[in-house]
């Protein structure tokens, strides 16, 4: 498959299926850094920067370990942070303090994490494909077709439909390496909305109009007060619904009662609406600023799929995707801004959970 370029196929490979892994990042810190992939490669493809432009040599740039991680060699062109540059002793925002515990590492005073938007951390970030002979250790997203078979006969009848993408920062695109919050750089990955709805087009022959509403640093308070503007009128076939990360404080049936008031006035409008909640990301491990009840949220959205009264509502875990791929990743090697924002890596996960679930 193509590598060294956006590719709509090789980015939207399930990432829990097949040997072979395309683009997997990492990002160094400290110049000997040793990043765990998520498989132990039995061959390596290639290994290159984020922009996928620059191909570095194995046993000058990299090394493979025994353990499967991939290793930065001393005087290598792969670029890396420094410790002292990425746990920092001055804070970007004020709060972000590192949980030393979480990082393995002992410092003699406090530390904030690094922060930064566009492609602060991507620019430093590295991409390896290889082939594997490894097993998917995760739970595998499931297909949820029968709950959304209103629109999916739509598609298959090619008849054109809108759907609908609303939320906060992450359903916008922050940071897609091809959108303005990731930089418009290389290699232009675009939002997970469009990809999604790129690969239905492809399959179905259908026109899909994608209608994205999200605003950054939103929550569900504001989504369930907005609705009507941003989704109901509208008048989707499809709509994605994905809160939770700029929701720490609530409880689970706070968040639920939120959700359902949105389900409700979509679907008053819009009767034969398909409705998907996608459950959140989780922020940076390795530090407490934006942690809160986010690993919570997708028991409330589990609890509204599984009511009788909502069978044209599907659930898409993104919570399992991103806990299971930290079981073996660092937050570091997948996010775009070091606290709650997914990288081209992470964004792809997104478009793969929504297709497994919708088809």
């Amino acid at each position: 498959m193509k590598y060294a370029e956006y590719d709509l196929q090789t980015w939207l490979k399930p990432f829990w299926s097949g040997n072979e892994m395309y683009n997997e990042t990492v990002l160094m810190v400290g110049e000997n850094d040793c990043a765990p992939l998520l498989y132990k490669p039995e061959r390596i493809i290639s290994v290159r920067n984020y922009g996928l432009d620059i191909e570095y040599e194995r046993g000058k740039d990299y090394e493979i370990t025994e353990n499967g991680e991939i290793k930065r060699l001393s005087g290598s062109r792969m670029p890396f942070f420094e410790i002292d540059e990425y746990y920092k002793t001055q804070p970007d925002i004020v709060g972000i303090s590192v949980i030393e515990k979480a990082t393995g590492l002992k410092f003699n005073e406090p530390r904030y994490m690094k922060y930064g938007e566009e492609d602060t951390f991507t620019r430093k970030q590295i991409a390896v494909s290889y082939v594997h002979g490894g097993e998917w250790k995760g739970r595998v997203p499931a297909s949820k077709s029968d709950r959304l078979a209103k629109f999916t006969e739509k598609l298959r009848k090619k008849q054109s439909v809108t759907a609908v993408f609303y939320g906060d920062s992450i359903t916008t695109g922050c940071n897609a390496s091809g959108m303005p919050q990731g930089g418009q750089t290389l290699p232009h990955t675009p939002s997970f909305d469009k990809m999604t709805c790129d690969f239905l087009r492809e399959k179905f022959g259908a026109e899909i109009s994608v209608v994205n509403t999200a605003v950054g640093g939103m929550n569900t308070r504001w989504g369930l007060d907005n609705v009507g503007e941003r989704v109901v009128k509208y008048a989707p076939d499809l709509a994605v619904i994905a809160f939770g990360m700029n929701d720490p404080a609530l409880t689970t049936e706070q968040y639920k009662e939120q959700i359902l008031g949105m389900i409700g006035a979509i679907r008053a409008a819009k009767p034969d609406c398909a409705i998907i909640l996608v459950s959140t990301t989780v922020p940076n491990n390795e530090s407490d600023w934006y942690s809160g009840n986010q690993k919570e949220y997708f028991k409330a959205l589990y609890e509204i799929e599984e009511n009788p009264q909502y069978p044209f509502v599907a659930v898409a875990d993104m919570t399992a995707m991103h806990l299971d791929l930290l079981e073996r990743k660092r937050f570091r090697d997948m996010t775009g801004n070091n606290v709650n924002h997914p990288n081209d890596f992470l964004v792809r996960a997104y478009a793969q959970v929504l297709l497994a679930t919708v088809l």
